[in-house]
């Protein structure tokens, strides 16, 4: 007991080294250097809702990092994220410095690849299956694109985007997912194949058939093409009039009996030592991020690494 007690305190200050310096960044520089904190433009006459607004004038951490992580739109969070990284590094102060190798371990954790080096078998993808998991992150330190995965960088350690494959959909082998950009659809699977992308794939033990059966009835449900549009309140996961990716993910699982949010503790300690308490179980009960299917032992990790 006193071991796994020293671990895991060593663990909690690591990971807030991890959740707000680039984690081990000399050992796995792919990618470009990007800035991923810029916020995106929003569209004339957009503006923060009522309740962000309501936030701001409040000026209290734990009440703007509520509202950021239940945000209605992209004019919530652009509103809302500058405030809330002020007062956040206002109330935590620095990072602490601690054992660097513990990230790593929880990294191994969710990645079965301690030091995010491995190499993917590119002849994966034409093995892949209807319903396989894909997880992703983009480049060395991730979260590049607000735009497509709003609030990424508070949220993930090493996965930011979700997808479900589905084979071949009008000639081209197609992933089912959500983001920023056009709600819940298809994309090209080669979109998940580029250079500088570390890719995770998962599979459940769940009959084929049951899969193929239920994915088409799910797909009819929410559509494709934006008839679901993105769910940008993280932590409103049973929602179903908007999707965010790994929510997408989660949901369809569910229909073939099969829960992928794991809400292990190593993740919410995480979110409980870089937020407080109080946001940590704000997010942790209701909110299901990639990183969580990650570590989901209800499917099987069949390969990881940075795509060839």
């Amino acid at each position: 007991m006193t071991h796994r007690l020293t671990f895991i305190l060593v663990l909690l200050g690591t990971l807030t080294l991890a959740m707000f310096q680039p984690v081990a960044a000399a050992e796995f520089d792919r990618g470009d250097d990007g800035d991923d904190s810029t916020l995106i433009s929003e569209p004339p006459g957009s503006e923060a809702s009522a309740e962000a607004k309501a936030a701001l004038r409040s000026n209290s951490y734990e009440r703007i990092g509520m509202a950021l992580f239940s945000a209605k739109s992209q004019a919530d969070i652009n509103a809302l994220a500058p405030t809330f990284d002020r007062l956040r590094e206002r109330q935590f102060g620095p990072s602490l410095v601690v054992r660097p190798t513990a990230v790593q371990d929880v990294i191994a954790y969710i990645t079965g690849d301690k030091y995010l080096t491995g190499k993917m078998n590119m002849s994966l993808y034409s093995k892949l299956k209807k319903g396989d998991i894909l997880l992703r992150r983009t480049g060395r330190d991730g979260c590049k694109q607000w735009d497509i995965i709003p609030l990424c960088k508070y949220w993930a350690l090493v996965y930011e985007h979700s997808g479900i494959f589905y084979g071949a959909r009008n000639g081209v082998q197609s992933v089912y997912e959500a983001s920023n950009i056009g709600g819940v659809q298809f994309k090209p699977v080669s979109t998940w194949k580029t250079s500088n992308l570390y890719i995770g794939l998962q599979r459940s033990r769940v009959a084929a058939a049951t899969i193929s059966t239920r994915l088409e009835a799910f797909v009819n449900k929410f559509g494709s093409n934006g008839k679901t549009p993105y769910n940008y309140n993280l932590v409103d996961k049973y929602t179903e009039r908007a999707l965010y990716c790994s929510q997408l993910v989660w949901k369809f699982y569910l229909t073939v009996g099969v829960n992928v949010d794991s809400d292990h503790p190593f993740y919410a300690d995480w979110l409980r030592i870089g937020y407080g308490n109080t946001l940590a179980s704000y997010i942790s009960r209701s909110a299901v991020a990639p990183d969580e299917i990650g570590m989901s032992s209800n499917v099987y990790r069949m390969a990881t690494g940075w795509n060839q």
